[in-house]
């Protein structure tokens, strides 16, 4: 049973972001306004500052820590007792520089729209202000730490700060919550596999028999691969990329493609890489497969019962219900439930258009979601004893 003082402190920090939402519009506009996608260091590195900008001004303290794609962010709230928390995000996002001028931040029918806002700059900030309402509420039994990478979106390794988060008793993650409200309990594993054909090249008109298609000969590898999906539970294989030949004219003698592969379990995503990595010549054409890397997923209900029932008790001493539902997407939270640490994730403001120029926020949401956090930042380190 969740204790009456993390319901009471959700209840209070709820009131509180309502009465400064204002300032939270502000903020996220501030730095959807920067550009902070691949190969924007610059940019990623603009809104990390501009967050410990208004940390530090709140009395947090605030730490940069250098890596090969920009500063990892950590704000830390010190606490009286040896509960540790961790509330996680990062501060990329997928769009590419020159899109915040385009289309950039705008509220209007109780959304905020603009890149990033939902995956995940309105997760920041609420999480950010989630740990300065707990300041000005007074001595928290342990300590709030928030962690934003500059990298989440295009990595396929565990971020560069996993093992200072890894010690932690707990991981809050702030992607958004689910266009329906849930917040992601469990999420899936995923894996890419280049595959490559090499074939032979001839005149597509005077001697085509010569040739050895390798675009072809990829074609049928790749439905071969797609013809998985669904063969077990949760299981999809999605072509992602294909590239192949030069010209109309010529028989391809090179094409590769690229998979996305994703499982509900470890177990599954062996079992179809097993599958998929064993390919077939066509017509004489060699198909070669590499995975180029894996990510770790999250089983619902393995180290994340006990907070996902603080969540759902939380949510109703605010007067509202919560669903929880497993994820095909993936984020940090991955990592540290690999770790062993409990992990919960979708607890940022509800939202959904990931990727999109329709992204956007449920601004009502806020304040009931910061509420949720910061219960659940007590709720978490009385669970470790104070």
């Amino acid at each position: 049973m969740v204790s009456p003082d993390a319901s009471a402190t959700a209840q209070r920090v709820q009131t509180w972001l309502a009465d400064h939402m204002e300032t939270f519009s502000r903020r996220l506009a501030s730095i959807v306004a920067i550009d902070s996608g691949p190969g924007d260091r610059q940019g990623r590195d603009a809104v990390a500052r501009r967050l410990a900008a208004w940390a530090g001004a709140s009395g947090l303290s605030v730490e940069t820590l250098p890596t090969s794609e920009g500063e990892h962010l950590v704000v830390r709230l010190e606490g009286g007792g040896t509960g540790r928390v961790v509330l996680l995000g990062h501060h990329d996002t997928v769009f590419p520089a020159g899109t915040a001028a385009r289309f950039g931040y705008d509220e209007r029918d109780g959304r905020a729209f603009g890149p990033g806002v939902a995956d995940m700059k309105g997760g920041l900030v609420l999480g950010l202000m989630a740990m300065e309402a707990l300041a000005a509420m007074g001595a928290l039994a342990g300590t709030v730490e928030l962690h934003s990478a500059p990298d989440e979106e295009t990595r396929t390794k565990a971020f560069a700060a996993i093992d200072l988060v890894a010690s932690s008793d707990a991981v809050l993650v702030l992607e958004c919550g689910r266009e329906n409200g849930d917040v992601v309990a469990g999420r899936k594993t995923a894996a890419w596999v280049e595959l490559v054909a090499r074939g032979s090249a001839a005149h597509a008109g005077t001697r085509p028999d010569r040739g050895r298609s390798a675009v072809l000969a990829l074609s049928e590898e790749v439905i071969r691969c797609h013809a998985l999906n669904g063969a077990r539970p949760g299981l999809t294989v999605v072509t992602g990329t294909f590239h192949g030949g030069t010209l109309p004219n010529v028989v391809p003698d090179y094409a590769e493609a690229v998979l996305d592969v994703r499982a509900l379990s470890a177990e599954d995503l062996d079992w179809a890489l097993g599958a998929i990595t064993e390919t077939k010549p066509h017509d004489g054409v060699a198909v070669r497969a590499r995975v180029q890397g894996r990510w770790p997923g999250i089983e619902a209900g393995v180290n994340n019962a006990r907070l996902l029932d603080h969540t759902r008790q939380l949510a109703a001493a605010l007067g509202q219900s919560l669903g929880a539902q497993t994820s095909g997407g993936m984020s940090d939270g991955c990592w540290t439930a690999e770790r062993g640490v409990p992990t919960l994730d979708g607890l940022g403001p509800v939202g959904g258009g990931d990727h999109s120029s329709d992204e956007y926020i449920e601004l009502k949401s806020v304040p009931f979601r910061c509420g949720l956090v910061a219960g659940l930042c007590v709720a978490a380190v009385q669970d470790k004893g104070g």
